[in-house]
Order: structure tokens, then C-alpha cells, then sequence
């Protein structure tokens, strides 16, 4: 049972981590169908959140929900950064 508050402090950055992706992935949806530049700074701004929040969860011991967390921030980057190149 000593494990446990640590654990649940786990989940939690994991919930956090993801949580701040799902806000991410929609400022970038956002951007991609609405491009204008407060949409632009909007995504930017909630992509530095969850990189922040992803950062947190670099060191827990589950590492393959921390690969998928890198694998959708890094999506979402790409995918800004793409449309930003479309405009």
C-alpha cells in the first residue's frame, strides 16, 4: 500500500498529460479549418501545455503510455506546423 499515492499521483500526470493532448489536438483542428492567427497562437500555446504536461511523465514507469503520449504531441507539432506551411 505505500506504492499506492504514488501510483495515483501517476495516473493522474497521465490523466493531466492527456487531457492537455486532447485540448492540443483540437486548437490544431481548429487551425485547420479556421486559419487565422489567434487560432495559430491559440494551438501553439496549448501544445506548450501539453508538452509541459508530457515532460511530467517522462520518467513513470509506464513507458509505452508515455510513447504514446510523445507520439501524439509530436503529431500534433507536425501537423501545426504543416498547416502553418499551407497557409
Amino acid at each position: 500500500m505505500v506504492d499506492h499515492p504514488t501510483s495515483m499521483n501517476e495516473q493522474n500526470q497521465f490523466t493531466q498529460a492527456a487531457n492537455s493532448l486532447d485540448k492540443a489536438e483540437n486548437a490544431v483542428t481548429q487551425v485547420q479549418s479556421h486559419p487565422n492567427q489567434t487560432a495559430v497562437e491559440q494551438a501553439e500555446n496549448a501544445i506548450s501545455h501539453a508538452n509541459n504536461a508530457v515532460e511530467e511523465v517522462q520518467a513513470a514507469t509506464n513507458q509505452i503510455a508515455v510513447e504514446r503520449l510523445n507520439d501524439r504531441l509530436e503529431t500534433a507539432v507536425e501537423t501545426l506546423s504543416e498547416t502553418r506551411r499551407t497557409q
